[in-house]
């Protein structure tokens, strides 16, 4: 009887990041919209995203580029840094894929069928949302801090729910 080789797992190790010079790139649209990334002039990347690396903790420093397939490319840690154009085209990107209106006030709030349909007063305005599954998706980020994701997948902040009025956490109450 041979032995048996010992295998161990492959371990998934965490990926090496590597800090891109902000003077040493260009984010800009191409003639199809799609936003495109090129480095030092010699190379290319038809087809980038741009996220926050901490969208709630740091949201106005390091920023991910990602490649079409969401491999990480770089970090950006001061976007602030970018020329005037690099610096738009990574707003813009960033702008619309981080949605987080925080929620002053809960106006009214019903649940049906395992859907609860929010009516908020946010500091981006009045919202309406419908949320499932609340209960298992809402995220608690401690200190009274709340992420509530819709349907839609957009999360709404509530800063601190023991800050909300009276009405507004007794309808909260009754859905967490």
């Amino acid at each position: 009887m041979e032995p048996q080789s010992e295998t161990k797992p492959v371990m998934d190790r965490e990926p090496d990041f590597v800090f891109l010079d902000p003077k040493k790139l260009k984010l800009f649209k191409d003639n199809s919209g799609r936003l495109r990334l090129t480095l030092e002039r010699d190379r290319s990347y038809p087809e980038v995203k741009v996220v926050r690396a901490f969208p709630l903790s740091d949201p106005d420093h390091y920023l991910g580029l990602l490649n079409a397939k969401d491999r990480v490319i770089g970090l950006v840690a001061d976007p602030g840094e970018l020329d005037e154009d690099s610096r738009k085209a990574a707003a813009d990107a960033v702008g619309g894929h981080y949605f987080v209106p925080v929620v002053r006030r809960i106006r009214s709030l019903r649940e049906e069928f395992g859907a609860i349909y929010f009516d908020v007063d946010t500091d981006r305005g009045r919202r309406e949302f419908v949320a499932k599954g609340i209960r298992d998706e809402m995220e608690d980020l401690g200190e009274g801090e709340l992420l509530i994701p819709d349907v839609d997948g957009n999360r709404y902040r509530i800063a601190d729910w023991r800050r909300l009025d009276g009405k507004s956490r007794r309808l909260l109450e009754r859905v967490v």
